[in-house]
Parts: structure tokens; C-alpha cells; sequence
């Protein structure tokens, strides 16, 4: 009898996921993840010789935060390429997942990554255009808590959703 019972609920849950999947909202929703968060600009970066170039300073804030979707089918691990070896840096090197948002926050005056997507023979992986691989906008007004200043990857790979929710437990209120 009990098994019976697990089983049918289990039957009802399938069709409960399987009609939400195929329902318009969550259709919506997915694809509501591709673009940016609201007031999340397109400023502050520009896209030179298939690299990314972030100019936190140019809208103003010398604290910037930014938010990067990989647009691709493929893992986009970003390098970033630095002008000066300075012992106390560290480099700011990361992987963001296929159709998932990266979060940086950084005070740095410029930075600049190179975009690689996995390749079999090389331990780097194959460059790619980063102007094709990702969609950058920077929020131009937030409000950070003393604790929170520098330069980190504050969300790994997540939904826009999730990378909002995150940046927000951490502290920081973006567009304030």
C-alpha cells in the first residue's frame, strides 16, 4: 500500500514538473534570465580585439559592480591580463557557466580578460570573442558597506535572480 501511494506521488509530481516546464511563464522566466537586471546598464566596459575591457571609473564610481552573462552553450572561463605584476595582486581569473551570471565587484581603475571556451588539447582552453561570449552591464550607483570593498567575484555562476538575491545577502545594494 505504501509503495503504492510514493509511487503516485511521485507520478504527480512528474506531470506537475512536466506542465510547469512547458507553461508560458516558465518559458518567460528562461528567457527573462537573458537580459539584463533592471537597472543594471550597458556602461562601463567596451569590448577592444576580442577582449574585455571593464572602466569602472567612467560612470563615476570608483567601487564598481558588474554583472557578466555567458551567452554561450559552453563554460566561458575569463583571464584577466595584467600590465603590471605587482606581488600584494592577485589575478582575478573565473569560469561562469552556460547561460548563468558572474557578479565582480571591483575598485580597480581598468581591467581587461581574455575569453577562453574548454578545448581538448589545450590546458586554456580555445580564445574566443568575448564581445560574442558575453553580455556586460555595470550598475552605476550602489551602495557598498565598508567590509565589502575590493576586488572579488562576488557571484560564481547563478540565475539572474539568484545572483541578485546573492549580491543582496552580501550587503551590497545595487542601484541605490
Amino acid at each position: 500500500m505504501r509503495t503504492i501511494t510514493k509511487s503516485s506521488r511521485n507520478l504527480a509530481l512528474m506531470l506537475l514538473l512536466c506542465g510547469v516546464a512547458g507553461h508560458p511563464l516558465y518559458a518567460a522566466d528562461q528567457e527573462n534570465n537573458n537580459k539584463n537586471p533592471i537597472g543594471c546598464l550597458n556602461v562601463g566596459h567596451q569590448f577592444d580585439m576580442r577582449t574585455l575591457r571593464l572602466l569602472p571609473t567612467d560612470a563615476g564610481q570608483t567601487q564598481s559592480l558588474y554583472f557578466l552573462f555567458n551567452k554561450t552553450g559552453q563554460k566561458v572561463t575569463l583571464f584577466q591580463m595584467r600590465e603590471s605584476d605587482n606581488s600584494r595582486s592577485m589575478y582575478m581569473n573565473h569560469q561562469i557557466n552556460p547561460e548563468q551570471w558572474g557578479v565582480l565587484s571591483t575598485s580597480e581603475k581598468q581591467v581587461k580578460f581574455i575569453c577562453t571556451i574548454p578545448e581538448a588539447n589545450s590546458r586554456y582552453g580555445r580564445i574566443v570573442d568575448c564581445a560574442e561570449s558575453l553580455r556586460v552591464c555595470e550598475y552605476t550607483k550602489v551602495k557598498y558597506g565598508l567590509n565589502n570593498r575590493g576586488n572579488y567575484w562576488l557571484v560564481n555562476s547563478n540565475s539572474k535572480n539568484g545572483a541578485i538575491g546573492d549580491v543582496v545577502r552580501y550587503g551590497i545594494i545595487p542601484g541605490a
